[in-house]
Order: structure tokens, then C-alpha cells, then sequence
């Protein structure tokens, strides 16, 4: 690993050197006084370029701080947080901490070089004995001998959960020669391809698309699980916890013969002898103790709690007594601690009168200064520094030229350079690329260290390597699904079934409509068949359509006519708009670069496309009007800030209008806190305002006094008048009702409008509404630091008493959902008897307004500790002190609910609990089995999230169509809507529609997808689709290379199919009608609107063997090859037809 150069700036300390050598020759502890808290990753990181470094501090923030910090020093750096599994009833638990954990361990046992960041309470949990943790992790290269029965085997047993395709972390799949796995901490799953009992090559593939990434000869599997659960180990303790209350998940999983989520909370009944982290550390390890005495106190409280939750468990006669073993005492984690390889890091004198160190060094260090962006004060500085003959460093980021540019300007002098050299010169500032998470100096070496957040004020987000989500075509077709098929209407799928006609096999879609009637629809023709999703979660179903009726017809009708004008008024405004005359805003100005480089955070590549498109629109004469799409925490609020900046420079006024009282609020104090520094003037209209304030705003607004305001409708009324408005941003405008929504209309007429919303809008829709609605989407999420862990529980006293002690215990708030408004006063009381410190407060929609924007209010100012709501808050409210949830009978609720739900908490820089309980014992009906398990995979794996974003997708697209497109929607179908929708807006827009040859396709060869080839109905069923989709010669290759990616060489029969495919293709390109094929020949029609050049169509015809063209009507080709099977015809139709395609007449518009 490349370490950066600044881990040798200590070298050359001597107080450094001294607590160095006196680690690495066991003859410690060392105390290190004056340490600030910037420089410790910087003494960890040049400490771990030879060594195994573990830095112990009491709280996880800090844990997780540090190793982000040591990470960009260039080291390996690793997280251990504490282990949050609950100990019994647990039936899921998201994997990101358990990921970590498992890396952290990995790293360790492999010997390297690293820093290890953990907090205390981790250091209690017992873990697996290390040689167990090793026989679990598996190494394979290319070129090995192993069976890939036995390579599934291991992985099921090393916790990984086997399916059909590979989504998630923690899985693994098998298909004929190939094994995918997708392994914790890996950013790529792995494809293994075998020949015979010996891996072949192995490569990285992306789980979205499931596409190779790149080649690797050799691969370390780390166990899915951070317990090893052997089948021999797991069959000797069935019978301890046969029928105990609490552990059914593990007794029925080990039962199957399979590891279990909650293996790791019976650890002590599945190994005898028990480690803990400071066992898995290489015997030179060296232990940074980070303020002894607060590690102490947090190691006593850990002690207590987990104690208190054991007795509580043993009370009600749940679990097992052996589960108190899961930790090691207080005392005794704080004695292992005391060793020769120890250093104590204080930032002052007090000390710990247990450690009494042998070595006593000063490593004064203090933070760096920060000057937000005030760069006449940087360059004062940096002359001080320069004079006083100090060696200075600043790591800008992106921002080095433009920090040069600054600092002549106000006579500075500093070099840019891509690297440090050897040296450090004396007296010189120099400006480097790189990036660091904060600044600190050493006095004593007039050593100065700046970075990108201490100049202006803002830190680089890492914004990794983003694949596209995954746009969802809802395809995912199961038996029992309701399609449509765009000519014969909505049916319901009972199974692929092949037919074999004169020895040739092909798959057929058996869909049965009304009356029992039932339809064979041959696999080339799925490009018009479609999964029926209607306008909400169908409890019911659609009504099946009647095959030969009309009523499918009218049906369609009616949606196209709504659709036609959807597609007119929507253009009939565009074009009034295209001729209004608004206000052309100027170019950005220097003062709007100072404001943007003020936002602490990168904004993410589609966060600047959307910036960009907004200016530019803002910068046009004609009035914007743009809808601006992004999921909840995708910083929609940031970009429309700066909107609104850009509009005032330029002596206009902004409105910022919402539809709670509440948001207004709290969009008041964002806007307080990022204009604070310029000249501008932010007021809120709302009720919180007394009468008398309301119309001194008014009457400021008038004369031109105020900048900005925001408000709720409070600001459409009216007696509201504005100098000058230029721009108006609304806030989740399906919100508003239909008057308010009449007043938006008519200011939209004159004044710049950016519409925010929070659902995602599909891009099916998004393109198909071009060139007559303009919409920016953020698709980018910005960096998570910290996941939600989330976990899905049978519901018990003890989880709610426990999951709010602690969030209480680190002085946050949290969360009670439940959608029963009829019982949330008795559950309030329940609450109250479990955790009577807690000040609990309810909110619901059935309160009134006033009510409940006061409950509301009175938790974000945090007056109460808990709040107990109904699923009302799943769009609203930002509280970052809120990190943990409790959602009773999450089975009931949808998962785009409960996806949305999850992302309020874990919003600040602490991590977020979230706990989805289920009724316990309690009987549930299939559909809510369905969604626990979707739950699960969603929780577990991240999967699942495609059903959670379709949910959220079809909400998205009732608010950018309106209501009253919903109805035809749950007629026709969303996808085959959308497309009528397409057709309707290139119609309006004057774009020639083609008339659609529909091509009937006789090929009597084998097509179709073998079992053995493609075994998961699912998957093929997927594949044929993917086959229906070739449209040329590029396409085929494409899928041809696709099929040997993901299933390996394909057989005859699917290359025939991919061949038939490209042949209907261009048959209907070339307004063929029908094509077939016979031994020995081929005939070809066309269409009766066919539009050929006739000149090039007999040249075409004339130049292929056998072919003759029939002047018959409408006209035909004819082609006799003698002895020619049908195979190698069809083997060169799709040549011949390429040239036909060619002969379209152009000069028609075709």
C-alpha cells in the first residue's frame, strides 16, 4: 500500500522516536501527553506502516472518525464497532457492521500492517476462537482443483444464503459451471467458472447488471457470518435450545442444517473457549489507549447494561443462561489493555492510576485554525507562518489552483506541487492535491498541517464510483402474476410450458383469461407482454380480460384519448410558456462561487448536472419551470438554496413555499444558518407568527425589505404582495390542494418555479415526458458514513425498554411507529411504564393541525425523548438527533413505506438503529409472509429494494401525471400507460409515428431455453425477455456475450433463438408482415403500407442466392435454396434482410 509521505513528517521527533522504540521493545506503557484530537490518526497511521495498530476509544463516533481519518493517511484501516444483535427473537440484521467486523478480523489474521479503530464496549465481546474464524475464510486461484458442490456447500455453511441471481452481500448462486458469490466488505461479487472439478478463471462482476468487470487470478472469501456454525457444533446444541422462547430462528435454521443471523448471541454454547478482539492482534501489536479514564467508565457502563439486559431476559424466561458469557467483565478487558505495547494518548495531565507508564513523552499537537472561506485571513496567517521560518502544508483537494489565485492575490506566497518532497523547506507554504478529514500542527517541529475544511470551510465527500440504480422494467414475472398482453388485455400467468411440434421444441407462456379461457403466446413475442402493476398495492387483483371481447379495446381506447390530452395540455403550457417573458438572470458571480464553496460537503455528479440545468434555465428569458427529483437526503434543499441566492444577486425576491408549518420552520433555520454570512434577509409566514409579525412581513415583502420568505399557502393568499419575486420553489407540490394549486398555476405564468419532490419519478416516464416537462433527477445517494442497522424482530417489552434506554443513554431521541391510532394511547401508557425516564409525546394524522405541527415542533426543539407516530412522518421532518426506530407490525405496512420510514434516522453523524417487530406467535395470511420475507431480504442483503423503489416509483408517477391519470393506469397497466403516453407526446410534438409492422415469425427449428442451460423459471423467463429485446446485429452480440458471461456457452437452441429474434427484427424494420421457412426454403411478405424503393429492392433481391421477387399483392420474396436445411436459412436471413432494410424508401419519411 502507498503510505502518503506526511507519516514520515515524525521521523524526526524525537519524543515520537522515543514512545516508537520503547512500543516495539515491549517496554511500555508509554504516556503520550498534549495529543489534540486531530493529529491521534496521524500517530496511529505512522505508527501502522510496520505494525498492527489498535486505537480503543470509548464511543463509537470517535471509532468511526478515526478511521476514516487514518484511511486517507494511505493506511489499511479497519472498524470494529460493538456487536448490536439483540439476543433472542432477532429474524433478520442489516450487514454493514457485520461486514465491518468481519473485515477488521480478516485484516487481522492475514498479519498485515493496519490501524484498527474500536470502540470499548467492542473489545468486551467474546468472539470465535481464531483458528475457527481462519478455517472459515477461504482462498481459491485460478487453476485450483475443488468441486463446486463442495464450494456451495462451505459458503451455505459459512453463513452465505443461496439463491438464484446474486444481489446482495452474503449471498451465493450456482449455475451449471459458474458460482457467484458476493462476499461482506467486496465491492464486486465474484463469478467462478469451472471446467469440470477445476476453476477455469474467476472475474468481478456488477450486481446491477450482472456484467464481468475484470479478470483476478486469485480471491480470499470471508465467511458471511462472523460465527462459524458447523453442522457437528450446531446438532449438539439443538437440544439446549430446543423450544426456548426467543430462539426459534436459530433452532429452526440449524435444524435445516443451515448458519443463522443469530448464531452469533449462542456463541458461548458452540465453543467452549471464547477469544476477544485482542486475541486476533499479532503478539507486536501495539494498543493506543485514547483517554484511559473515559474508556474506563464507558467499559463500567457497558458492563451494567449488558448485565441488567441478561437478568431482564432470565426473568421472563427467555434465551439461555450461558448467553451472559457474550461479554467479558470491565476490570479484566481494562487489564488486557495494560500491556509492554501500550501507549496512553491524553490530551491533558490527567491519567488513569491503573496504567502507570514506564515512558513519559510530549507530543504537543494542537488542531488547525479554521477560516471558512475568509481567505484575507488565510493569507494573513500563512505570512506569519512563513516569517517565523514554520513549514507549512495544505492538502486542498480539487481547490489548488483557485486557492493560488487567492492567496497572491493578497501578496501570500505558496508552491504547488503534486507530492512532498524529502525535505520540508523552512519558512514555505506548499499546496498539495491530496485530501485529509482535518487539519492539526506540532508546535515543536513548527510543523503546520491545513486542509480542504479548515480553508473553506468544506470537506470532499467521497462520492465512490457510482453504478446506476437499477432502473426497473417490472418484468420479474412469478406464477400467478398478472400480465397484459398489449393485444388480448390483462391476464394471469399459470407457467412456461414447451410444446414440441414435428420434433422441434419451443417455451409458450400459457396466461389464462376470464371464464377459463387459456392463451399460448410463444416466447419471441414477450416484448408485448408486461407485468400488470397498477396504481397501488392490488389487494384484490385487476379483472381479468375476456379474450376476443371488445372490452379490452375500449379500455385501450379510453387511455389513449387521456393520454393524447395529458399530452396536449402539457404542451399547450410548455408552448404559452416558451413565449411568456420572464427574467433572464446573469452568469454566476463571485460572490455565488464564495456561497457554494461554503457548503461543507462535494456535491455529487448529479447534483452538478441538476445545479447546472437549473442556472440555465434561470438564465433564459422564458419563465423556468422545472421539477427537480431526488429521494429523501439527496440534497434537493441545497441546490434549491442556491437557486434562490442566484435570484437575489440579481435584486429579486424568492418565496420558498411548503405545505407543513413545520418544514417551513425548519427550511427557515437552514436558510438562517447558510445565508448567515451575506447580506441577506430571510423571513418565515406562518401560523408560529403572531398577527401582528405576519403583517410586518407583508408590508417588508411589498416594499422589497425581505430577500426570501418562506411559508406555507400562508404565502399565496391575497393580500400578500411582492416588489419584485423572480423565483418561487415549492415544496412537494401534490401536496397542495386544488386552490392552492390554481394560484401556483398563475404565478408560474411570470415568475421563475423549481418544484422539489421526494419520489422518485421513473425514468420511463421521465423520457417519455421529453421536450414538454422538464425534470432534473438525483439518482446519486450522497455517501452514507453511517448505515441504518436495521433489524427485523419478533416484537417484546424488552427490545422497545432496551433499543430506547441506550438511544437515551447517548442523550438522543427516537421513534415509535405503530399505524393503530385507536390503541397509541394505550401503547403510550405502555411505553411510559417500560422507560419512565423517557418524555414521550404522540403525533398522528387524525389530530389537528395545530396539534400536531405543536407535537412536532415540541420534538424537534427536544422537549420529548420519544416520539410515538403513525407512518405520517415517512416524508417530512430532518431531526438528526432521532437515531432510533421502533415500527410495530412492520408486516403490515408496504416496503416503500417502510424504506422510507428507515431513512429518518441515521441523518447526522451518529449511527441509526432501526427495529421493524412483528406480533410474536401471531398467525399471518400469505401476502404478509410475502412482504416479512421481502422485508428480510431487504434488510439482510439491500435486495428486495427494487420492490421498495417500484411502490415508490408508481406514487411517483401519480404526482407527476395527477390524480386523475391514476384510474387508467389500474386499467391498462403502468408500463403499457406509459408507453400509449410516448406515443401521444412524439404525436403532439409532430415526430412521424411509423406504422408497426407486426411480424409473424414460422421457423421450424429447436428454439428455445434448455432446463439444464438456465434451471430458475424466473431467470429464464428473464432471459427470454432479454432475447425479445434484439433489434440488430449489435444487440445479439451483446446478449450472445451476456448469456456466456452469466450462464456460460450457450446451446443451439438458444443461439437459433437469439437468431429468430434478429430476424423479426429486421423483418419488421423492412415492413415484412410474415416470414417462413421450410426445408430447402423461405417466403417472405410484405405489409400493405410498405415503403420500398423499388430500384434498390430488385438489386437486393437479384444479389442473394435463390431469391425472386413476387410482384404479387402486397409483394413477396421468394428464395429456393435446394438441400438448404431451415437452420442454415435462417442463418443467413438476417444479412439478407439488413439489405432489405436498407431499400426503405427515406424520401416517404421512413
Amino acid at each position: 500500500m502507498d503510505h502518503n509521505p506526511i507519516l514520515q513528517l515524525l521521523d524526526s521527533a524525537t519524543d515520537f522516536q522515543r514512545m516508537r522504540l520503547a512500543l516495539e521493545g515491549g517496554k511500555g506503557p508509554v504516556a503520550a501527553f498534549g495529543v489534540a484530537a486531530n493529529a491521534k490518526a496521524h500517530l496511529c497511521a505512522s505508527l501502522a506502516r510496520t505494525r498492527q495498530v489498535l486505537f480503543v476509544t470509548a464511543t463509537d463516533v470517535t471509532a468511526v472518525q478515526l478511521h476514516e481519518s487514518a484511511r486517507l493517511f494511505g493506511v489499511r484501516a479497519e472498524l470494529f464497532l460493538p456487536r448490536e444483535t439483540p439476543l433472542v427473537y432477532v429474524h433478520a440484521a442489516s450487514g454493514e457492521n457485520r461486514g465491518a467486523r468481519i473485515s477488521a478480523l480478516s485484516a487481522l489474521l492475514l498479519g498485515e500492517p493496519c490501524v484498527v479503530a474500536a470502540s470499548a464496549a467492542a473489545l468486551m465481546q467474546a468472539l470465535a476462537p481464531k483458528g475457527a474464524f481462519a478455517n472459515s475464510q477461504l482462498s481459491l486461484t485460478a487453476g485450483d482443483t475443488l468441486e463446486p458442490r463442495s464450494l456451495i456447500e462451505r459458503l451455505v455453511s459459512a453463513g452465505y444464503e443461496r439463491v438464484e441471481m446474486v444481489e446482495g452481500r452474503g449471498q451465493c448462486a450456482a449455475r451449471g459451471d459458474l458460482v457467484d458469490v458476493f462476499a461482506p466488505g467486496e465491492e464486486y461479487p465474484v463469478r467462478i467458472e469451472f471446467f469440470g472439478d477445476e476453476i477455469d478463471q474467476m472475474r468481478t462482476f456488477d450486481a446491477v447488471s450482472q456484467r464481468s468487470v475484470e479478470q483476478i487470478q486469485t480471491i480470499l472469501i470471508r465467511p458471511a457470518l462472523e460465527t462459524p456454525q458447523p453442522k457437528e457444533l450446531t446438532q449438539k446444541v439443538l437440544k439446549r435450545i430446543a423450544g426456548r422462547a426467543g430462539l426459534s430462528d436459530q433452532e429452526d435454521a440449524w435444524s435445516e442444517g443451515i448458519a443463522s443471523v443469530g448464531g452469533d448471541v449462542l456463541l458461548p454454547l458452540l465453543y467452549k473457549k471464547t477469544e476477544t478482539l485482542l486475541d486476533y492482534l499479532r503478539e507486536d501489536a501495539i494498543l493506543i489507549v485514547d483517554e484511559a479514564l473515559l474508556i474506563d467508565e464507558a467499559l463500567r457502563t457497558e458492563q451494567l447494561r449488558f448485565a441488567e439486559t441478561v437478568k431482564a431476559m432470565l426473568e421472563r424466561d427467555e434465551g439461555v443462561p450461558e448467553q451472559g458469557a457474550l461479554e467479558r467483565g470491565a476490570n479484566e478487558t481494562l487489564e488486557r489493555l495494560h500491556t509492554g505495547r501500550t501507549a496512553l494518548f491524553y490530551a491533558l495531565s490527567r491519567t488513569h492510576p491503573q496504567f502507570s507508564p514506564r515512558e513519559i513523552v510530549n507530543l504537543e499537537s494542537r488542531g488547525a485554525p479554521q477560516f471558512m472561506g475568509a481567505f484575507d485571513e488565510i493569507a494573513r496567517e500563512i505570512k506569519r507562518l512563513n516569517q517565523q521560518g514554520e513549514k507549512t502544508v495544505i492538502y486542498a483537494g480539487e481547490q489548488t489552483e483557485e486557492l493560488l489565485q487567492n492567496l497572491a492575490d493578497y501578496d501570500a506566497k505558496a508552491t504547488a506541487s503534486n507530492e512532498l518532497p524529502e525535505e520540508l523547506p523552512t519558512g514555505k507554504t506548499l499546496i498539495l492535491p491530496g485530501q485529509l478529514t482535518r487539519g492539526f500542527s506540532y508546535p515543536q517541529l513548527k510543523l503546520n498541517i491545513f486542509c480542504e475544511y479548515e480553508i473553506t470551510g468544506r470537506t470532499e465527500r467521497a462520492v465512490k464510483k457510482t453504478r446506476a440504480k437499477k432502473h426497473l422494467s417490472f418484468s420479474e414475472l412469478s406464477v400467478g402474476d398478472y400480465i397484459v398482453h398489449e393485444t388480448h388485455g390483462i391476464g394471469r400467468f399459470v407457467k412456461v410450458e414447451p410444446l414440441t411440434v414435428q420434433g422441434n421444441t419451443k417455451d409458450y407462456l400459457l396466461i389464462e383469461y376470464r371464464g377459463g379461457d387459456r392463451l399460448y403466446i410463444p416466447t419471441d413475442q414477450l416484448d408485448r407482454v408486461q407485468k400488470y402493476v397498477g396504481g397501488g398495492e392490488e389487494e384484490t387483483g385487476p379483472q381479468l380480460s375476456k379474450l376476443g371481447g371488445a372490452e379490452w379495446t375500449n379500455r385501450v381506447n379510453k387511455a389513449k384519448s387521456a393520454a393524447k390530452k395529458l399530452a396536449f395540455d402539457l404542451a399547450a403550457l410548455y408552448a404559452e410558456r416558451a413565449s411568456a417573458q420572464g427574467f433572464a438572470f446573469s452568469k454566476d458571480t463571485a460572490w455565488q462561487r464564495t456561497f457554494e464553496e461554503r457548503f461543507p460537503y462535494e456535491l455529487t455528479p448529479d447534483q452538478k448536472q441538476s445545479m447546472d440545468e437549473i442556472k440555465a434555465d434561470m438564465e433564459q428569458i422564458r419563465p423556468m419551470d422545472r421539477l427537480l427529483c431526488g429521494d429523501v437526503g439527496y440534497g434537493k434543499t441545497e441546490l434549491a438554496l442556491r437557486a434562490i441566492f442566484k435570484a437575489i444577486q440579481d435584486g429579486k425576491q424568492a418565496a420558498l413555499l411548503v405545505p407543513t408549518t413545520i418544514l417551513a420552520q425548519q427550511h427557515y433555520n437552514t436558510m438562517c444558518s447558510r445565508f448567515a454570512d451575506f447580506p441577506v434577509k430571510v423571513a418565515c409566514l406562518s401560523r408560529f407568527q403572531t398577527p401582528k409579525e405576519r403583517e410586518a412581513i407583508k408590508e417588508a415583502l411589498t416594499k422589497g425589505q425581505i430577500d426570501v420568505v418562506v411559508g406555507t399557502h400562508a404565502l399565496l393568499a391575497k393580500d400578500v404582495k411582492y416588489k419584485a419575486l423572480g423565483l418561487l420553489v415549492i415544496d412537494e407540490e401534490h401536496r397542495f390542494g386544488v386552490n392552492h394549486k390554481e394560484q401556483i398555476k398563475a404565478m408560474k405564468k411570470s415568475v421563475d418555479v423549481l418544484t422539489l419532490t421526494a419520489t422518485p419519478i421513473p425514468r420511463t416516464l421521465n423520457l417519455s415526458m421529453t421536450g414538454i416537462r422538464d425534470i432534473s433527477v438525483i439518482e446519486t445517494p450522497p455517501e452514507a458514513r453511517y448505515p441504518v442497522q436495521t433489524y427485523v424482530m419478533e416484537h417484546s417489552d424488552a427490545l422497545v425498554k432496551d433499543a430506547l434506554s441506550r438511544e437515551l443513554a447517548r442523550k438522543g431521541q427516537a421513534y415509535v411507529v405503530s399505524n393503530r391510532v385507536i390503541s397509541m394511547e394505550q401503547t403510550m401508557r405502555k411505553l411510559e411504564s417500560l422507560v419512565p425516564e423517557a418524555r414521550i409525546t404522540i403525533a398522528h394524522g387524525q389530530m389537528g393541525e395545530n396539534q400536531l405541527e405543536n407535537a412536532m415542533l415540541d420534538f424537534l426543539e427536544q422537549r420529548y425523548d420519544v416520539l410515538l407516530c403513525s407512518t405520517i412522518i415517512e416524508s417530512g421532518l430532518d431531526i438528526g438527533n432521532a437515531n432510533t426506530m421502533i415500527v410495530l407490525e412492520a408486516d403490515k405496512m408496504g416496503l416503500a413505506q417502510l424504506y422510507q420510514l428507515r431513512g429518518r434516522v441515521g441523518r447526522s453523524n451518529r449511527i441509526g438503529y432501526a427495529y421493524f417487530t412483528v406480533q410474536s406467535g401471531r398467525v399471518m395470511n400469505e401476502k404478509a409472509a410475502k412482504r416479512l420475507m421481502a422485508i428480510r431480504e431487504f434488510t439482510q442483503f439491500g435486495a428486495g429494494f427494487q420492490l421498495a423503489m417500484r411502490d415508490l416509483e408508481i406514487r411517483g408517477a401519480g404526482s407527476l401525471l395527477g390524480a386523475e391519470q391514476h384510474g387508467h393506469i389500474t386499467d391498462v397497466g403502468y408500463e403499457y400507460y406509459v408507453k400509449l403516453i410516448r406515443r401521444a407526446v412524439d404525436e403532439q410534438q409532430g415526430r412521424t409515428l411509423e406504422p408497426v409492422t407486426e411480424t409473424s415469425v414460422d421457423i421450424p427449428i429447436d428454439a428455445h431455453i434448455p432446463h439444464d442451460y438456465v434451471p430458475s423459471e424466473l431467470m429464464r423467463l428473464k432471459a427470454y425477455r432479454r432475447i425479445a429485446e434484439i433489434d440488430g446485429a449489435e444487440s445479439m452480440m451483446d446478449v450472445t456475450e451476456e448469456f456466456i458471461d452469466r450462464y456460460g456457452e450457450p446451446p443451439e437452441s438458444v443461439t437459433n433463438l437469439m437468431r429468430i429474434s434478429e430476424v423479426k427484427a429486421y423483418a419488421a424494420r423492412a415492413f415484412i408482415e410474415s416470414v417462413t421457412v421450410r426445408e430447402g426454403e423461405a417466403r417472405l411478405r410484405f405489409s400493405q403500407n410498405a415503403r420500398l424503393d423499388g430500384g434498390k429492392l430488385i438489386s437486393a433481391v437479384s444479389g442473394f442466392e435463390g431469391a425472386r421477387l413476387i410482384a404479387s399483392d402486397p409483394p413477396a420474396i421468394e428464395i429456393r435454396q435446394k438441400n438448404a436445411s431451415a437452420e442454415a436459412i435462417t442463418g443467413k436471413l438476417p444479412q439478407f434482410l439488413y439489405t432489405i432494410v436498407r431499400c426503405v424508401d427515406t424520401d416517404t419519411g421512413i
